[in-house]
């Protein structure tokens, strides 16, 4: 054991073998291991540790934790991925590891994936994500988190950069020019002709008192509308918001109510507007599944949502943990889990899947 980096002697045989499984390098003088890869080898009882007080893999792992204590997750991830069989490499100066293919050997092909080891319910901001996602894209790889319990418990999630494809242009010139009255936390259209032409041309709002409308179903009812949605359509031109007294707000008088009423309520408008420029319909429904919104390709009752959307910003504090609860949920009811991270006016979305051969 010198400093960091454990030397290994041994005979050149043991030392190919140790390199052809994506064990330590060789420099000028010695062939070297890292402490992770130290210790899962003396707890594979394949390393006798010389010059240190104890035996096995206790002595590395003091070291580890004296030295680079930030490596303990990486320790216990590369010791669950090492023991399922699959090819792992400990990359120096950086947070992550190295995954080859399944059956891979080195040499015969190259790492496709970044392994990101994350503590659970350590708060770390929404932009550390986002930056490992981008790094990983930007050298032709996938990201995998590697979620660590307090049990020592790994759960893996690809999280992969995600752009939306423009779908197409919803035709608000189709619908009427509308008057919102604000009623606490949502605008009403009372108006039931009008409101009819709004969900039968882009599913705008929810006809009262209907649990799941139809598509192409005429109610002529009245129709409630998120304020944010509210927003989008006051914004587009095609909504006139007044109060209870019927006079008319500005927009920003409206947003300073939809800051009253929502949390990240900027982001939340921003994200809205993001999709439904795209032609997806976005519905606010998504409480229940721990997100913000519903994307749908068609809308409701046509196809299901394939998206689950959360709203975020970069410096937003988040835990891991609630990462995997609400990825859980999504793939729960077969749904995809995106983050949208706002940032000014731009967005920058990553998705998120289970990986369920990892489980």
């Amino acid at each position: 054991l010198k400093g960091e980096w454990v030397e290994v002697s041994a005979d050149q045989e043991i030392l190919e073998q140790l390199r052809l499984k994506g064990y330590g390098f060789e420099d000028e003088r010695s062939f070297k291991l890292s402490l992770v890869e130290a210790a899962y080898l003396a707890w594979a009882d394949k390393l006798e540790l010389f010059g240190s007080k104890g035996k096995g893999v206790d002595p590395l792992l003091r070291t580890l934790s004296e030295k680079r204590p930030e490596d303990f997750l990486r320790f216990l991830v590369f010791q669950d991925l090492r023991r399922r069989g699959r090819l792992v490499r400990y990359e120096p100066k950086t947070p992550f590891l190295r995954l080859y293919p399944p059956g891979a050997k080195i040499g015969s092909k190259a790492a496709n994936v970044l392994v990101l080891p994350m503590s659970e319910d350590e708060l770390i901001k929404q932009n550390e994500v986002l930056k490992a996602v981008l790094h990983a894209g930007r050298l032709m790889k996938r990201l995998l988190l590697a979620i660590v319990g307090t049990e020592s418990d790994i759960t893996y999630y690809y999280a992969e950069n995600f752009m939306p494809n423009k779908i197409r242009d919803f035709e608000l010139d189709l619908l009427p020019e509308a008057e919102g009255i604000l009623i606490h936390d949502r605008v009403v259209i009372w108006d039931p002709e009008i409101a009819s032409k709004f969900y039968l041309n882009g599913f705008w709002g929810h006809p009262m008192g209907v649990r799941k409308p139809k598509p192409n179903k005429e109610y002529r009812l009245p129709l409630q509308l998120s304020l944010v949605e509210a927003v989008y359509l006051n914004r587009k031109g095609v909504l006139r918001i007044r109060d209870s007294k019927g006079r008319d707000l500005s927009q920003e008088e409206v947003l300073d109510i939809v800051r009253k009423f929502r949390s990240k309520a900027d982001a939340r408008i921003i994200t809205y507007s993001f999709w439904r420029d795209l032609g997806y319909v976005v519905k606010s429904s998504a409480a229940k599944y721990g997100g913000h919104y519903l994307i749908y390709e068609k809308g409701p009752g046509i196809d299901h949502a394939p998206y689950l959307c959360v709203v975020s910003y970069p410096e937003e504090l988040i835990t891991p943990v609630n990462l995997l609860r609400v990825g859980r949920v999504a793939t729960s009811v077969n749904k995809t889990l995106v983050i949208s991270v706002v940032r000014g006016s731009q967005i920058l979305n990553y998705r998120m899947k289970w990986e369920r051969a990892l489980r």
